[in-house]
């Protein structure tokens, strides 16, 4: 690399003003090189700007705490998936302007990153995050149908590795541990929500989810469907669409890593019909 060379000639004895241009001649042409669309060396990685509400007036000062959580044991997936990280905040903060009640949940948990999230503004706004999952990967009873030749995924996780990535808004945090939707206990049936995550990967849980949080889901609510569109669980696809149908709502499609998929709920008499 030439090029390099030579810039590495031009800063010796430069002044720091030239020194700072200099580094951003080298910046640009790096990232020329490596991330322009159709040429790019590090497969599907590209660069991204950073929302300019952060960039500018630092609207999120959490965002870097909430990041290093988002992250923490799953940098392979989630290092450089900051949309979904941002669509995530962003839309919690949105429910939390415009008053709309109800604690937040999450079904499918694995190590916590997003519930780390929800886990943060449950705390801030003084509600609980309730977090569903084996904490033990998929559970063979869900390995059916279009999911029949699925592995056991996620296992690699405990409830108490989740509960140490939670740190102080663990206060907010109730874990309900074991089989979806068998876990369900009666106080959360009279329970209404605000944010619900679903990340199950399966039909079965997916579908389950679906049918026992949207009629407790606030009108105004808004449900996180991961991995709607990202070609891997068909049976997540599915089921989200087969709930489409069923209830009249549409989806809104997030382009992050795996193809996540946003409802925010506008149809209020399925909110009183609850089973």
């Amino acid at each position: 690399m030439s090029w390099l060379r030579s810039m590495l000639n031009k800063l010796r004895g430069s002044s720091q003003a030239e020194r700072r241009r200099l580094f951003r001649m080298a910046w640009h042409k790096f990232v020329g090189n490596v991330f322009v669309p159709g040429r790019t060396r590090f497969f599907n990685v590209y660069a991204a700007y950073q929302p300019d509400s952060i960039v500018a007036v630092n609207a999120s000062p959490e965002f870097k705490a909430l990041y290093k959580k988002f992250i923490a044991g799953n940098r392979r997936n989630n290092a450089g998936d900051s949309a979904r990280l941002w669509n995530v905040m962003l839309n919690c903060q949105q429910l939390i302007a415009d008053n709309i009640p109800g604690d937040f949940a999450e079904l499918g948990v694995w190590r916590g990153n997003t519930a780390a999230v929800l886990a943060h503004y449950a705390t801030v706004t003084q509600r609980t995050a309730f977090l569903f999952d084996t904490f033990a990967g998929f559970d063979v009873r869900d390995l059916k149908g279009l999911d029949q030749n699925t592995n056991r995924h996620f296992a690699n996780t405990s409830l108490q590795s989740v509960q140490n990535l939670m740190g102080s808004d663990g206060i907010s945090c109730e874990y309900v541990k074991g089989f979806f939707p068998d876990s369900i206990q009666h106080h959360h049936r009279n329970c209404t929500f605000a944010p619900v995550s679903l990340d199950c990967d399966l039909y079965e849980p997916m579908k389950a989810g679906l049918e026992f949080f949207y009629p407790r889901l606030s009108h105004g609510g808004i449900f996180f469907l991961h991995d709607y569109s990202s070609g891997h669980w068909p049976g997540v696809r599915l089921a989200i669409d087969e709930f489409c149908l069923a209830t009249g709502e549409f989806l809104v499609l997030m382009p992050d890593k795996s193809g996540s998929a946003f409802v925010r709920k506008a149809r209020q008499e399925f909110t009183a019909t609850r089973k």
